[in-house]
C-alpha cells in the first residue's frame, strides 16, 4: 500500500477562467505538468467528506480554529467506481498555517468500512505507519460519530516545481460541483451535482514546503490575484442549504 504524509503551506486564490487560461500559458516556463494527469497535467477529483451531525469540520473552518481536521475518501480520474476501486482515505489537518495530509490506499469497499469505524481486510498487510493512520481514522469516527456528509468533484490542472522549486505545486480547479444526497462514490450515474462556484470561476492553490518562489510572487503581483480563504467542502455545503435546514431543526 502506498502512503503519503507531509506538511505544507497552502495559499488559495479565486480567478476568472480568463485569468486562469492566460496565467497557465506562462507556467511551462517555470514548472512541469503533473505526470499523473494528461500531457497538460489535467485530471478529475471526486471526494466524499465525512463530518459530524452538527457539521463540526464546517464550523471549525468558519470560526477560524487553528487546529482542525477533515476525513474524506478520494478517487482520481473520471472512472466508474466499484467496491474494488483503489482510493485514498485521507485526514487533512491544519495547524495554524501548516497543512498536513495523511492518507492510505485501500479499496473503496474497505474505505467505507474504515470510515464507519470497522477494521478492514487489508489492515494486516499495512505498514506500521499506515496502521497508525487507519487507527486515527477509526478513532475520529468513534469519538465524533462521523458520517458521510458531502460529495465534491472538480477538474484539476496541476503543475509541480522542477529541481529548482522542489515542493512547489500549483493547481487550478474548475467545474466545481457538489451534492449532499446519494452519499457514495459508487457510480450510479444518477446523482446530480450542482455548481457551488460559478462555472466562470477557478480556484488556484499554491502549495509550498517553505516559501513561495520569487518568480511566482512577482507573477501573482502582476496579475493582482487576491488571497481567499475558500474551502470547497464549506462552499458545497453552503450551496446545498443543508446547514440552514439543520439549524432550523436544532432551533
Amino acid at each position: 500500500m502506498r502512503i503519503k504524509q507531509f506538511n505544507r503551506y497552502e495559499l488559495k486564490y479565486i480567478l476568472t477562467k480568463d485569468q486562469y487560461l492566460e496565467f497557465v500559458e506562462i507556467l511551462p516556463n517555470y514548472v512541469e505538468p503533473d505526470t499523473h494527469g494528461d500531457r497538460g497535467g489535467r485530471y478529475t477529483i471526486t471526494s466524499l467528506y465525512h463530518d459530524t451531525q452538527d457539521f463540526k469540520a464546517y464550523w471549525d473552518k468558519i470560526e477560524g480554529h487553528r487546529f482542525r481536521r477533515k476525513v474524506r475518501i478520494r478517487v482520481y480520474g473520471d472512472q466508474t467506481v466499484t467496491p474494488e476501486t483503489p482510493c485514498f482515505v485521507e485526514i487533512k489537518q491544519r495547524i495554524n498555517k501548516t497543512l498536513q495530509k495523511k492518507r492510505i490506499v485501500v479499496t473503496y469497499n474497505s474505505a467505507e468500512k474504515l470510515c464507519s469505524g470497522a477494521e478492514i481486510p487489508e489492515e494486516k498487510d499495512l505498514s506500521e505507519t499506515d496502521k497508525e493512520i487507519a487507527s486515527e481514522i477509526r478513532y475520529l469516527q468513534s469519538t465524533l460519530q462521523l458520517q458521510p456528509t458531502c460529495v465534491v468533484s472538480y477538474d484539476r490542472q496541476a503543475f509541480d516545481g522542477g529541481e529548482y522549486d522542489d515542493g512547489l505545486r500549483i493547481t487550478f480547479d474548475t467545474n466545481l460541483k457538489g451534492r449532499v444526497h446519494d452519499l457514495t462514490l459508487l457510480s450510479t450515474r444518477h446523482a446530480e451535482n450542482k455548481f457551488f462556484i460559478p462555472p466562470t470561476m477557478c480556484i488556484m492553490e499554491v502549495k509550498v514546503n517553505y516559501r513561495v518562489p520569487y518568480w511566482l510572487t512577482e507573477v501573482i503581483g502582476k496579475y493582482r490575484f487576491t488571497l481567499r480563504r475558500v474551502s470547497k467542502y464549506c462552499a458545497a455545503l453552503e450551496q446545498s442549504k443543508l446547514l440552514l435546514q439543520t439549524q432550523r431543526i436544532i432551533a
